[in-house]
């Protein structure tokens, strides 16, 4: 949550958190998107060979642009607050940030751009067995979401399916970005397939277009595109791909939980589906999964969806600048019942949770949005 500044300032005050509000400890708060990156040599030790024996290091994934010129300091704003790599460092921060629960997402830079899928795939197993044997066993307050290689989503499917019985894992870790085909095409079902079998939440987490050698990625000049637009528009297609081609209907009781893909454009999303929709469905009846059914329709509006299925983290919260409109867009996104807390420690853009105490958010919805809400969507926090 950054509020406007004077640019000439030094760059690098504007990352340091205001002080947690202290009203905030006498709520049950669930972080659904803390990131955890452990010491490549622990999480080398659970590699299978050849992996463990060539990868001496993390392995290179795509990046073309540092943040370095954005935020004035080296690397990419995903350490600016520290870093959490064994389990004792998470509860440690849970207690500096308020929090009374975490979901730890896996901390790579965009790990499904790792161009070599056999070492994407090594590497996700060696993350997810590390947090199985040596991190969620520490506390019941620390759970996760299996890493996958989304890119395979039969060998995402089998990994799910190695680790989905353990308690300690309530969702399934998936990233949205300029260069991997919209998560809402049926050839992911197989993912979708293992999530819902183990009552997992699947989330999608931004991945952005930087990494991505298409005209829009090539196009872009700051961070502030790269990271900070981009993830909008391939939000709404992630979310538009889901709907529209039938992935709900198919898996009725599947939770979707967006990631940093912003919300307060849900408004004109659902109107526009909503009239797209009624003016040209004609084509619903070709996608893959209606094919398969013999449907040729959509279940509902693709509105109605967005009650059903999808869930978006709070971070990052953009403040506008006349208060007053912060209140329309809660009323408008139905910001209470569709957001779940989330800080993004330690990024550069983390989002203490100070700002539920903004006026406009009721105490119903401050309750709701810093813990009911995940608590009531993740089927296994139920």
């Amino acid at each position: 949550m950054n509020v406007m500044t004077d640019p000439r300032r030094e760059v690098a005050k504007r990352i340091h958190p205001d002080p947690i509000d202290k009203r905030g400890r006498a709520y049950k708060v669930l972080d659904t998107d803390f990131h955890f990156i452990p010491e490549w040599e622990d999480l080398r030790k659970y590699l299978r060979e050849p992996f463990k024996s060539e990868l001496t290091k993390p392995p290179l994934v795509g990046g073309d642009y540092t943040p370095k010129y954005a935020i004035g300091l080296e690397g990419t704003g995903q350490e600016v607050l520290g870093r959490a790599s064994r389990a004792e460092h998470v509860l440690r921060v849970m207690e500096e940030i308020g929090v009374d629960t975490v979901i730890l997402s896996p901390g790579f830079q965009r790990p499904q751009s790792m161009f070599h899928q056999a070492m994407l795939s090594a590497v996700c197993s060696a993350f997810n067995d590390f947090m199985a044997k040596e991190v969620l066993p520490a506390s019941p307050r620390i759970k996760a979401s299996i890493m996958i290689n989304h890119r395979n989503p039969e060998a995402g499917a089998a990994e799910i399916r190695r680790h989905g019985a353990n308690p300690g894992f309530v969702g399934v870790y998936t990233e949205f970005g300029g260069n991997y085909e919209p998560l809402g095409s049926a050839k992911h079902d197989p993912i979708y397939d293992a999530a819902v079998e183990h009552d997992l939440a699947v989330i999608s987490h931004i991945g952005t277009f930087w990494q991505a050698f298409t005209p829009m990625a090539q196009g872009t000049r700051t961070w502030t595109e790269l990271v900070g637009l981009s993830s909008v528009c391939t939000g709404m297609t992630v979310v538009g791909s889901m709907i529209m081609q039938g992935l709900f209907d198919k898996y009725p009781t599947l939770r979707v939980v967006m990631q940093e893909g912003g919300f307060w454009w849900l408004p004109e999303f659902m109107a526009r589906a909503d009239d797209y929709y009624l003016s040209h469905p004609g084509d619903i009846k070709l996608v893959e999964r209606k094919l398969e059914s013999g449907e040729r329709f959509l279940d509902k509006m693709p509105s109605e969806y967005f009650e059903s299925n999808i869930r978006f983290s709070s971070q990052p919260v953009c403040f506008p600048k006349h208060d007053l409109h912060f209140k329309y867009l809660m009323e408008m996104c139905r910001g209470e019942d569709f957001l779940l807390y989330s800080s993004d420690w330690p990024h550069a853009t983390f989002d203490p949770l100070n700002w539920v105490f903004n006026p406009h958010v009721s105490e119903e919805g401050r309750r709701k949005i810093l813990g009911d809400n995940g608590r009531a969507w993740y089927p296994k926090l139920r």
